[in-house]
């Protein structure tokens, strides 16, 4: 075979797989790239300035001019899933690995996976260098309410074409990528065996297809799914993270969340108190009126979520209704969607040994702060920091004691956020609907 058309046929096949990721190519403008939004946000006083958020925003920016021109192409990676055909013939390993060669000459883009603690910036940052790049090939999305949809893809595209089982991964993630080529994960982290099970295959395939990603994180990655489940087969999976991705520690102890949240309206009641039934009655009253409460369900993925109390988008449980019972990341997701308003009343303390509890209590909270839901809650506790705090109520624990346990660095995230929910600026926010028809709020007539 002549070399010649072997390099031709290659340039043929790297065109058709650039036409098959049809995307915007932009022109970088240095006016508007994420380093200088950011430096305008301080010099507005809208952020403070922060080193280690500046460096962070440098290597965001690097990554704005290196996408200008960049094309999703499929690459060969090394994966668990690549099998061995003792049957193929010299010539042919020879040109796969001539192919190979020719790949691996183009230096691969790097992807971009961020941690820190809670309230660090991470997630604003990511979201200035999101907005920051002009094409509707992009998406950002809270990392459970991916895999969810991840699912949701498997089961459809399995129930319509039973011929694609082979290769059910494959055409869920060809599915995607016809509409992004650039994910942003807010809040990657692996609590549910099944993800862990399947995220590398998942990851291997993305990657291998040319997606880009950012994403943050509370934990580094060596740290994720930290004693979970069988995790011994999740592992694989951290090397060939670090294999595909920067990784940038945000190194700091400052939580901007809790800075200039001042002036709360009133959302926390304290639920030992006997009058602090009629108060929430009265303040539901005015968000609701002139409607009357009553029942409903909601669809989730075929199962039917009751919703005990509801009325002009205001949604009222108890914590023991929506937490302490099997609900799932899509039943909070569908909450948060639809309701512009949460009440949750009695909320306990709880203990370390209460996981379940205090999983389900986490992934409710990130939920209704991704969608701007506002949240009314009571407690028997006297500030939402003793809702969990192992480490206040036994002093035998020491903090590096209790590291290993995912929800303990994710509370941190909880508990910032449940302060910030309280603020008038967390309040005035505009709520992010579903297609579903929007419920109006009287919360500018509550600031």
């Amino acid at each position: 075979m002549n070399i010649n058309r072997i390099f031709f046929s290659k340039a043929i096949h790297r065109l058709r797989l650039s036409l098959n990721h049809i995307r915007t190519v932009y022109i970088a403008q240095p006016e508007s790239s994420p380093l200088q939004i950011y430096r305008n946000k301080i010099k507005a006083h809208e952020l403070r300035a922060d080193p280690r958020q500046e460096q962070l925003m440098s290597i965001l920016d690097k990554l704005y001019y290196d996408l200008q021109t960049y094309i999703p192409e499929s690459r060969q990676i090394e994966t668990t899933t690549t099998t061995t055909d003792k049957t193929k013939s010299n010539i042919l390993s020879t040109l796969t690995n001539m192919f190979k060669s020719l790949n691996d000459s183009v230096e691969r883009q790097k992807s971009l996976y961020i941690y820190g603690g809670a309230g660090c910036g991470k997630s604003l940052l990511m979201d200035i260098f999101f907005e920051c790049i002009p094409t509707n090939e992009k998406r950002r999305v809270h990392f459970n309410s991916f895999m969810l949809e991840f699912h949701n893809r498997m089961h459809r595209i399995r129930s319509n074409n039973a011929a694609v089982s082979d290769n059910l991964l494959g055409s869920v993630v060809e599915e995607l990528l016809d509409e992004i080529w650039l994910l942003c994960f807010d809040e990657f982290m692996v609590l549910d065996i099944g993800d862990a099970m399947i995220i590398k295959r998942l990851f291997e395939h993305l990657f291998a297809k040319g997606m880009i990603m950012v994403a943050t994180s509370n934990r580094p990655p060596d740290d994720l799914y930290y004693r979970g489940l069988n995790r011994e087969y999740f592992l694989p999976f951290i090397p060939f993270l670090h294999q595909m991705c920067t990784v940038y520690n945000m190194d700091s102890s400052t939580d901007y969340r809790l800075i200039g949240t001042q002036g709360h309206v009133q959302t926390v009641f304290d639920a030992s108190r006997p009058e602090t039934e009629s108060e929430l009655d009265s303040l539901c009253a005015r968000l609701i009126a002139p409607f009357e409460p009553e029942s409903a369900t909601i669809d989730v993925n075929g199962r039917a979520i009751k919703i005990p109390w509801q009325a002009r988008g205001v949604a009222k449980f108890s914590f023991e209704e929506l937490c302490c019972r099997e609900h799932f990341s899509a039943d909070y997701i569908a909450i948060a969607l639809t309701y512009n308003t949460l009440v949750l009343t009695d909320i306990p303390k709880l203990s370390i040994e209460q996981r379940d509890r205090i999983r389900r209590f986490i992934i409710l909270i990130d939920e209704l702060y991704n969608h701007n839901t506002k949240l009314i809650i009571s407690m028997f506790v006297h500030t939402v920091k003793d809702i969990f705090n192992p480490l206040k109520d036994n002093p035998n624990f020491k903090r590096e004691d209790l590291l290993t346990m995912d929800e303990f660095h994710a509370f941190d995230r909880t508990l910032s956020r449940l302060i910030e929910m309280q603020s008038k600026e967390y309040l005035a926010k505009p709520k992010r609907f579903s297609n579903a028809k929007k419920q109006a709020d009287d919360w500018s007539q509550l600031l």
